[in-house]
């Protein structure tokens, strides 16, 4: 009974993360809001870490087989998979303003023209912060209890259906400059040849 509350929470964790930030719900927000919209990332953020955080302290204490149970020698590739997760994610983070992302940074001019970074991991692949965010999950479902096995699997579906969606969305709002963006740069997994013949 436990597993499928956790299942059922976590699933609609995601239902929440994605539908706060899906174009509907944000273009009711600006009528809403206003001018005071740009606060509304802030909200976002503290809202799916506050409820982030119980669900994965909740899943740890909840007793269960080890799933995908891995020899000694072999933790230590899975943490070193996990740490080079949590690096790409981090590294992503260079590419754009992380106070503007977060909301603390409010800016009032407008973009003169849509521009899309394509320094650092982006030139690599188009949804950097997606691919470190599965790498990590994966890794964390190896040699894991089956209450948090369960969590982080549903948490590789949904970035995986986000990524997507995400990409999706992107090209629709932006057009052409976007649909460019997709054949020069793969969505998620680095594509080695490929960069090299963009470079040459």
């Amino acid at each position: 009974m436990k597993y499928l509350l956790l299942c059922t929470l976590w699933v609609l964790w995601c239902f929440l993360h994605s539908f706060l930030l899906t174009t509907g719900t944000t273009i009711w927000l600006k009528k809403q809001l206003g001018g005071k919209i740009g606060y509304y990332r802030i909200f976002y953020n503290l809202f799916a870490l506050v409820t982030v955080l119980p669900l994965f302290y909740w899943q740890r204490t909840i007793p269960g087989p080890l799933i995908v149970p891995l020899p000694s020698y072999l933790l230590i590739v899975k943490y070193i998979v996990m740490v080079f997760g949590l690096t790409v994610i981090a590294g992503s983070f260079l590419s754009f303003d992380i106070w503007k992302f977060a909301g603390i940074r409010q800016t009032q001019r407008k973009e003169q023209g849509t521009v899309i970074h394509k320094h650092g991991l982006y030139g690599i692949v188009r949804h950097p912060m997606y691919f470190g965010g599965i790498v990590f999950l994966a890794a964390s479902m190896t040699h894991a209890p089956l209450p948090q096995f369960l969590g982080y699997l549903i948490l590789t579906v949904y970035m995986v259906i986000g990524t997507f969606m995400e990409d999706r969305r992107l090209a629709e709002e932006l057009g052409d400059i976007y649909v460019n963006y997709q054949k020069e740069v793969p969505m998620i997994l680095p594509r080695i040849a490929g960069r090299k013949t963009r470079q040459s």
